[in-house]
């Protein structure tokens, strides 16, 4: 073999290498990695009653039930479990922070990753809570025509309450509290002469909200006709209000300013969101599909529209995916789009639960509790 033949060789080698580098970080920078099926890295059987909720928690999972909760890390290693009763048992998680309350009980009660962190009898019936990244917890409580909106430290000690009647700000529909436990979004709705009255006020228990009344540093009511059913801190300075045809994006600094004001004429059928994105369901009349979620930014810019074949009853972000999911079919969708997974298991789900990378799962049916990789 000549010097030349020998250069001619190691060259269209080189250049075969390039071609197929190319083809793989193409495929990885777009999205097009597409899984076929998957793994099971870990099974064990399912010991709780079907009445127990799973959630993602940490760096694995949350149990909980009328009877009591528990955490599990990916591998479905039991870390912590208390034990309690409440007849109607609501979970708000925020970072390493959970708190778990029963709708028109009393009870409070607090855990981070390591177990326990404080509970609290907060009297009066509970109609929501909401819980910071620091483990105080905002509830809303309720006694005849008056609400009240009780703040508790990590000590179970009260630090602020105030106080809500029908005929004043209007019943508090819904709350969220920010990470550092300072900044507090409530939306209020009024009805009276068979005329809604929708708003959403902002306080502030630190130095700002210090020296104004009620600490309340900004309110906002471009919700005629609407109601509010949700509002939700997504990050430290941002934060949604969900309103009947409307969502509306703050970012709250100091004082609350509306970053966009997205309107809708179709009736919302679901949303969902992360500290990146908010996805949108809308039924879809002008195609094969059923649904399509649209997919906004922090700042309000659409990134991306789904098609849905199919009215999933679970939707959440994974990543720069949706993951989507009824009793037995789960799909996985880059917001550009692309389907990256479909798959229909044997055994009807439960949860699937994202857990450690875009590609590892904790898959529960009505018998196991499994850990699975997706594989090409």
């Amino acid at each position: 073999m000549t010097k030349k033949v020998r250069i001619l060789i190691i060259t269209a080698l080189f250049l075969v290498v390039l071609v197929v580098a190319a083809y793989f970080v193409h495929g990885f920078l777009n999205g097009a990695v597409v899984y076929t099926g998957y793994t099971t890295l870990r099974s064990t059987d399912r010991a709780d009653s079907m009445s127990a909720s799973y959630v993602q928690y940490g760096d694995g999972f949350l149990r909980y039930s009328k009877d009591g909760i528990a955490y599990y890390n990916a591998d479905s290693v039991p870390q912590w479990n208390a034990s309690y009763e409440l007849q109607q048992p609501m979970l708000d998680i925020r970072g390493d922070y959970c708190a778990v309350a029963g709708i028109g009980g009393s009870w409070i009660y607090v855990f981070n990753k390591a177990g326990a962190v404080m509970s609290v009898d907060a009297v009066l019936p509970i109609v929501t809570v909401s819980v910071a990244a620091n483990g105080c917890v905002v509830a809303v409580l309720e006694e005849g025509n008056t609400q009240y909106i009780d703040m508790y430290d990590t000590a179970g000690d009260r630090v602020y309450r105030i106080k809500t009647t029908i005929s004043g700000n209007g019943v508090p529909m819904a709350l969220s509290i920010s990470d550092d436990a300072i900044k507090l979004m409530v939306a209020y709705a009024d009805i009276e002469n068979n005329s809604i009255s929708t708003s959403v006020a902002f306080y502030n228990f630190g130095e700002i909200g210090k020296n104004m009344s009620e600490r309340l540093v900004g309110g906002f009511d471009q919700y005629e006709g609407m109601l509010i059913p949700d509002v939700h801190f997504l990050t430290s300075d941002t934060a949604i209000a969900v309103a009947t045809g409307k969502l509306s994006i703050y970012t709250i600094d100091q004082y609350p300013k509306l970053m966009s004001d997205i309107t809708f004429e179709q009736e919302l059928h679901g949303i969902f969101y992360s500290s990146r994105y908010i996805g949108l369901i809308f039924q879809n009349h002008e195609s094969g599909y059923p649904y399509r979620i649209l997919v906004y930014d922090m700042k309000g810019t659409m990134t991306g529209e789904i098609p849905v074949d199919a009215d999933y009853k679970n939707y959440c972000f994974s990543g720069d995916s949706v993951l989507m999911y009824d009793d037995n079919d789960v799909r996985i969708v880059g917001i550009d789009g692309k389907e990256h997974f479909r798959y229909t298991f044997e055994n009807a789900i439960d949860s699937f639960i994202p857990v450690e990378n875009d590609n590892t799962f904790v898959y529960i049916n009505s018998r196991k509790v499994q850990k699975i990789r997706l594989t090409q």
